[in-house]
């Protein structure tokens, strides 16, 4: 019996159809539920953040004083506004009838007055708007806050993993494969770089060229891009020194291959898994250190805001409204906790060595 020429069979002459490294991973990735939950969650953060430009409703600089420090809800902020008062109203006169206290007589006039204007403006379109993640001391949504806050963390998060990727694999390719003097010249600068106090360094940059607004984020990206590459460097290096002698690179080199096409097209594919998952593990890590930057005060700058800040704001204010601890800080916890099992997931489906185990 004779087998068709050209095309892949098995040991029962039955045609096989040719699977892709992606195809292949991407079918191991979907048997892995909490992983692939993770990655739509990790992709609708994506295009809410991408996509927050275009809801005209979602303004985080629109200050609004009389809707200040209102409580999550889906009801109108103008009857939040009216509840307010009137609770303000009765404490007032409580203390005035209980204790005499006749100097809080002003501000139980003031208060009936904004009550008698909030319910006069009931109708208003800006009363009308609901804060369903409440509002801070000036009056912003706290949505809005939170939506262009993730921008600017998944902005620096992604900076630093591109920096981390691009630099360290290119570093620790090239001194895996190459080896000698180059080598050792390579490793000790990454040494150096490791003994330096990475964040004492970024937090001295920070205070020295620190400005308003986009300046302070360039600021904040050079420091974490300094050495955001090293540990892949040394991940990548190590995976090519042990592979650089294997069979098939053996034969790409009989034929002629030079090092460069050696290390790119057959060394570096090989490596792909790893440098994936420490991808998709290391976002989270550059996310972490600027919201720990922006939570001692030398992050992102004012207007803009991050997750950090906007959790550094609402610890200051976490006794009062908790809300505008809890929103940010959910949001950033959530994102973390999903973006750790994708990188658990990738893993497992990048991984040659898996494919026997499921």
């Amino acid at each position: 019996m004779s087998r068709k020429i050209g095309k892949a069979v098995n040991e029962f002459n039955q045609q096989m159809k040719p699977v892709s490294l992606w195809a292949d991973a991407w079918k191991r990735l979907r048997k892995n539920k909490m992983a692939l939950i993770s990655l739509w969650v990790v992709g609708f953060y994506a295009l809410v953040a991408l996509t927050a430009p275009l809801f005209p409703f979602l303004d985080y600089r629109t200050q609004v004083i009389q809707h200040s420090n209102l409580p999550p809800s889906f009801r109108p902020a103008g009857q939040l506004v009216i509840e307010k008062l009137e609770a303000q109203k009765a404490l007032i006169e409580d203390r005035i009838n209980n204790s005499g206290m006749t100097s809080l007589q002003s501000d139980l006039d003031r208060t009936n007055a904004d009550l008698q204007f909030a319910k006069d403006h009931i109708n208003d379109p800006v009363n009308k708007k609901v804060y369903i993640f409440g509002t801070d001391s000036l009056g912003r949504d706290m949505l809005a806050k939170t939506i262009y806050g993730a921008r600017i963390s998944m902005m620096v998060g992604l900076i630093g993993t591109l920096t981390a990727v691009l630099v360290g694999i290119l570093i620790g390719a090239i001194s895996g494969y190459v080896g000698g003097w180059l080598d050792n010249i390579l490793m000790r600068f990454v040494d150096i770089m490791y003994g330096l106090p990475y964040m004492l360094i970024v937090i001295i940059l920070m205070a020295m060229f620190r400005k308003e607004g986009q300046s302070s984020i360039f600021i904040l990206f050079i420091g974490i891009a300094l050495v955001s590459w090293l540990t892949v460097a040394r991940v990548v290096r190590g995976q090519i020194i042990s592979l650089k002698n294997s069979e098939f690179v053996e034969a790409a080199r009989s034929m002629g291959a030079s090092s460069g096409r050696i290390i790119f097209r057959h060394l570096l594919p090989n490596t792909l898994g790893v440098i994936i998952v420490f991808t998709s593990l290391s976002l989270p890590s550059f996310i972490m250190n600027e919201s720990f930057l922006s939570f001692l005060g030398m992050g992102v700058s004012a207007p803009l805001s991050s997750w950090g800040s906007l959790v550094s704001e609402g610890a200051n204010t976490m006794e009062l409204y908790p809300w505008q601890l809890l929103a940010p800080a959910i949001e950033m916890t959530l994102f973390l906790f999903f973006m750790n099992f994708l990188g658990d997931g990738l893993r497992d489906a990048l991984d040659p060595q898996s494919k026997n185990r499921t």
